[in-house]
This record gives structure tokens, C-alpha cells and sequence, in this order.
């Protein structure tokens, strides 16, 4: 979108400021319109990542300068009972993510802070009852009004007023919503973004009112910052505006249609565990997630261009939604039968189970759950094998790398990373070893490592006269080479090697310490030093680009 020339936003922008205060000395949200898109810093979001702040909490932004802010104000008032609380429901009923967000959502503004809406079962059983919800509602009512919230949040207006200007400013494209609505030949009655800084990630969720259109609503934090304001970029907002408000116009229609929707349900078996550990834990959530995020692929393909909808695609199928692509091809089927006969998204909506049948009687997912990188996605398995090298003849050497490899699992493992059933192997006992169920991570050199040794052969770089060759040849003995690839055991799972021309580099340095992992292979000496980093071709066979 950032290839679009930029006019001046203002001629399309309808905009309005609220004040901090209305009758009834109400706090309201600092808010503007872009199009029929309503975005704002709403106060019940602020009030609930303070106590998040305060508490233990595990998914806010500690260390952004607006936190320490709130940290530092609100120290005083750290063991308030809505803060304990938020502990407790985290901890009990695993009370995070999306349910507090969309539980702030049923409540009306503060100071009242009132129950507005009914609470859906889900909420219910998020949280351990609707008796626990009562509780937590009146305990942030508590807080709010000991700690005196209202003059803190007045004191930010002028930074609240920032960050949208600054995300506005960044945004190109004003008809998001209307692009939504016609594509799905549908609409709600409201679309509302509430940016809420110290959060991570995003959220989407809506009180339901039975029979009525919808308001709908996505929370996000933000993605960037600049002067110390921070602010969400556009293709972030794309993202979260078609994927968060997708969620109005399929869910409902996934839970109409529950015991259809059931009947492919052995599609889940395959990828469970990559969905499981994306929060995705029934094969329902899984349909939906599949078909919004064919949706934005191909509103991307319409809308934005075609490279990005790629890249969305093969970020999509990097994550084992591995139906999409024929869910994509059977969208522009209803694209046309829209565009021809009017028919709605709803309407369509039996055609996408029929194709879910399908696939389930033809067994789909044997032709296409295949790893296709990248290296973090090599992780991201319910179980990880870590094979350590024993057949270097440098004893100290090899005795240096086998304790790093043991310190880098340990850390890992004790930060929940990997699965309970995750072990350990030398290299000799990994090749007597079922390990088709497992991610790996293999160390040392080719020679040091006898499982390495055992595949090299299928390998797209060889390691060999003290020269690495691979998408170039590399001699200098201090370059490391990290590199996935499919586990050679099975080839729906991952394997991350971690080698160089000799073990002596090994120890000093991994992609932790130099990259965030998005990639295939990377070639490096040090964090600031890196000389090569990409991506296999993956037509027929792994290898590099010529």
C-alpha cells in the first residue's frame, strides 16, 4: 500500500477529538473516524493493562517507556485487589489473551463501569463463572477509583492524541471497512480499533447482541515507534482490520453450521499440535481461522498486490494451515457467484463444509503437511529431539560444544519452549532413535555429528575440504551456518543444524544471539557481522537459488 501515492488524508478524514470528561464527568475514549472505521484509546483497555502491569500478568509490554510510566504511578496501589485478582484468574482459570480484553468490552465506561451486556459462556468459562467476573468488574471499579485512574489517563490525552494522528498519518487506504463489507457482500453496524500500547499483540472480541447487527471490535498494541509515540504502520492495521473483524462474518456461521463442521473433524489430527500451541486448541476455531485467513490473502490479492498476498499465503502454510490453498480457490468461486447472482457470504458459506468434506475423504493433508521452513518454525512442534555431536577427536573441544548444546536445551526447556516428552540425544543414539515425531536441533560438524554424517548426502550444502559451499563458498574457519531443514525421518516435521568447518565455532555464537529466525539459512560470524541469510527454492527438492 505504501507504493500508492499519498493524498492528503485530511479531504477523506473525518475526525473528532473527544474531551477526557462529558456529563456525568463519564471518561471517555479519545477517538477519530476514518472512513466507517472507528479508532480510538479507549480508558476500561487502559485500566485493565494497568492492573496487568501491576500484576504478573505474562503477555504486556514491561519495558516501553508509557509502562514504566504506569509502573511508576501506580506502585503504590500494586496490591489492590484487582490486581490479585488478575493474578488469580490467570493462574485458576487461564483468564489471558483475548477474555479480558472482550470482558472489558461487556462493561460500560468508567467511573460506572457497569455491567452493559450479558456474559457469553465462553467468557463464563474463561474465567471459572460469571460470579468471578462480577468480582473482577467490581475490583477494577475499586481500583480505578482509590488510584484516582481518571487523572492519570487526563493526563495523557496529548499522548493519546498522538499515537492516533501518527497512525493515521501512516495509513494510505481509508475504505478498509468497505472493502471488508463488500467482499463478504455483508455488513455490521459498527468496526471500532482501540489501541492500547502497553498490550501485545491483538484481540479481537464483541459483546453479542442476539438478532442485531453486530459492533465489532479488535484491540492491538502497537507495532512502532517514533519520538517515543508509538503507533501502528498500515499493513499491520490491514492485517488486524480484515483478519479481527473476519471473525463477525465467518464464526457465527462455523457455529450454525457446529455438526457439519464436525463431520471433517479427522482434518484436525494432523496439525493439532502446531494448532495447539497457536491457541487454537478445537477443530472449529481451526475452520475459522483457515477460511479468514484465506480471506485476507485473497483481499490482499485484490486490494494490495499480489507479492504481499503471497507472502501472507506462505506464512500461512509456514504455520500448518496447510487447507488454505484450496480454501483460496474455492473463494473465487464465490467472488464470482457474488458478483453474478448477488449471493451473500452466508449464503456461500455450505459450499466451503462441502470442500472440507472433500478433503477429508481424499485425506488432503497426506499431500500437503510438509515442513517448509523457517528456521523458528522448525520449533514449533509439541516435541523437540537436541543432538549432541561425539565423534570429534578433540576431546576438550568436543566436551566444550556438548555442554553449550546441554545449556542452550536447559534454558529452553526450563522456559516451557518445549514439550514435556522433549530429550536430549547424542548423536549415536539419536540414529537408533524413532524421531519422526519430534523437531530436532542438531549440532557440530558433519563429521562430529553421527546423525548429521548419516544424512549429509540428502543435504542442499556440503561441508568438505575446510570449505562450507552453499549458496556461495565460504572458507574462513570462524563463519557458523544455520540451516532447517525437513527432518529426514519426516518430512511433516523440522530440523534446525547448527554447523561450521569446525566444532572450535560452534559454541561461540547461535541465531538467538544474530537474527530473529525468519529464514532458512543464514551464514555469520557475529550478531553484527552476517554474511549470508535466505531462503531455499522448494519446487521439487531443497536448494539454493542459482
Amino acid at each position: 500500500m505504501k507504493n500508492i501515492k499519498h493524498i492528503a488524508i485530511s479531504l477523506i478524514l473525518f475526525v473528532t477529538a473527544n474531551q477526557c470528561f462529558a456529563k456525568g464527568d463519564t471518561l471517555k475514549p479519545v477517538e477519530r473516524y476514518v472512513g466507517r472505521l472507528h479508532m480510538s484509546i479507549d480508558p476500561r483497555m487502559e485500566l485493565l493493562a494497568t492492573v496487568q502491569l501491576l500484576s504478573n500478568y505474562p503477555v504486556i509490554d514491561r519495558k516501553m517507556a508509557y509502562s514504566k510510566e504506569i509502573l511508576r504511578y501506580f506502585k503504590s496501589f500494586s496490591k489492590q485487589k484487582a490486581v490479585k485478582m488478575t493474578d488469580f484468574l490467570v493462574q485458576k482459570h487461564g483468564f489471558g489473551y483475548d477474555a479480558p480484553v472482550t470482558f472489558m468490552l461487556h462493561l460500560s465506561q468508567l467511573p460506572e463501569l457497569k455491567q452493559d451486556f450479558a456474559f457469553s459462556d465462553y467468557l463464563s468459562g474463561r474465567s471459572g463463572g460469571s460470579e468471578n467476573l462480577e468480582n473482577y468488574r467490581k475490583h477494577l471499579k475499586q481500583f480505578a477509583k482509590k488510584s484516582n485512574f481518571k487523572t492519570f489517563f487526563n493526563s495523557k490525552i496529548a499522548f493519546y492524541n498522538q499515537i492516533l494522528d501518527m497512525t493515521i498519518d501512516e495509513m494510505i487506504d481509508t475504505n478498509l471497512v468497505e472493502k471488508l463489507e463488500n467482499y463478504f457482500n455483508e455488513n455490521q453496524n459498527s468496526y471500532n480499533v482501540i489501541i492500547s500500547p502497553a498490550f501485545k499483540g491483538g484481540y479481537g472480541g464483541s459483546p453479542i447482541e442476539p438478532n442485531k447487527k453486530q459492533n465489532i471490535y479488535a484491540s492491538i498494541s502497537n507495532t512502532h515507534v517514533k519520538d517515543n509515540i508509538p503507533y501502528v504502520n498500515e499493513n499491520t492495521l490491514v492485517v488486524y482490520v480484515w483478519h479481527e473483524f473476519g471473525h463477525s462474518f465467518v464464526n457465527p456461521l462455523t457455529e450454525k453450521h457446529a455438526d457439519r463442521v464436525s463431520a471433517s473433524e479427522k482434518l484436525f489430527e494432523p496439525i493439532e499440535g502446531r494448532m495447539r500451541k497457536q491457541a487454537y486448541t478445537s477443530w472449529e476455531t481451526c475452520v475459522n481461522e483457515h477460511i479468514i485467513r484465506a480471506i485476507v490473502v485473497r483481499l490482499h490479492e485484490l486490494h494490495v498486490n499480489s507479492y504481499e498476498a503471497d507472502d501472507l499465503l506462505n506464512e500461512e502454510l509456514n504455520s500448518r494451515f496447510v487447507y488454505i490453498e484450496p480454501i483460496i480457490e474455492k473463494l473465487k468461486d464465490f467472488e464470482k457467484q457474488r458478483d453474478e447472482n448477488n449471493i451473500t457470504f452466508s449464503e456461500f458459506y455450505p459450499q466451503l463444509l462441502d470442500l472440507f468434506d472433500s478433503l477429508n475423504k481424499a485425506e488432503y493433508w497426506k499431500e500437503v503437511n510438509i515442513f517448509k521452513g523457517t528456521i523458528n518454525d522448525a520449533f514449533n512442534e509439541d516435541k523437540i529431539a537436541c543432538i549432541y555431536p561425539t565423534q570429534d577427536t578433540d576431546i576438550v573441544i568436543l566436551k566444550k560444544v556438548q555442554d553449550y548444546v546441554r545449556e542452550i536445551f536447559d534454558k529452553f526447556e526450563n522456559k516451557g519452549v518445549f514439550g514435556k516428552e522433549s530429550v536430549f540425544l547424542a548423536d549415536t543414539t539419536a540414529l537408533k532413535t524413532d524421531l519422526s515425531k519430534y523437531g530436532l536441533m542438531a549440532y557440530g560438524t558433519i563429521e562430529s555429528n553421527a546423525f548429521l554424517n548419516h544424512y549429509a548426502s540428502t543435504f542442499p550444502f556440503k561441508i568438505e575440504n575446510e570449505t562450507i559451499y552453499a549458496d556461495e563458498e565460504y572458507t574462513n574457519p570462524d563463519i557458523k551456518f544455520i540451516t532447517c531443514l525437513p527432518n529426514p525421518q519426516n518430512q511433516q516435521r523440522g530440523m534446525v543444524i547448527y554447523t561450521a568447518i569446525s566444532n572450535k565455532t560452534i559454541f561461540s555464537g547461535d541465531i538467538m544471539n544474530v537474527r530473529q529466525g525468519m529464514q532458512d539459512y543464514i551464514l555469520f560470524f557475529n550478531r553484527a557481522n552476517v554474511k549470508s541469510e535466505g531462503f531455499y527454492n522448494k519446487n521439487e527438492k531443497w536448494e539454493f537459488y542459482k
